[in-house]
């Protein structure tokens, strides 16, 4: 595994994006979305893309007063944040597929890049 690749073990970058996933449901213009957390990422496997890097694996996705759930997930993050140490970064979009079971998020530098 490549230098790249340490992204998927950098136990700081996960936990950095559940509190923000997690962040990002709470504060919701779509209201039948708040009721939604992130309670951990398990990466598994990546795909090199133009823009930086897919990586997959799977989320434990809470919902409010009920049961978790797993659903696959798609975490795509750009060239900048790949080579850095601890970078910032937010969320670009964020899209959660209930029927589908799936969970799509599109990373961009922070404010430090």
């Amino acid at each position: 595994m490549g230098e790249r690749e340490n992204i998927l073990k950098d136990k700081m970058f996960w936990l950095r994006l559940e509190f923000i996933a997690s962040g990002w449901f709470a504060t919701s213009e779509a209201k039948e979305l708040r009721r939604f957390w992130i309670d951990g990422f398990n990466p598994l496997s990546f795909k090199n893309t133009q823009r930086g890097m897919d990586i997959e694996g799977i989320a434990r996705v809470v919902e409010t007063k009920k049961a978790y759930h797993q659903f696959p997930f798609c975490v795509s993050v750009p060239q900048k944040l790949l080579h850095r140490t601890d970078p910032a970064f937010l969320i670009e979009s964020l899209v959660l597929d209930e029927a589908g079971k799936s969970l799509t998020i599109v990373l961009a530098p922070g404010s430090d890049l």
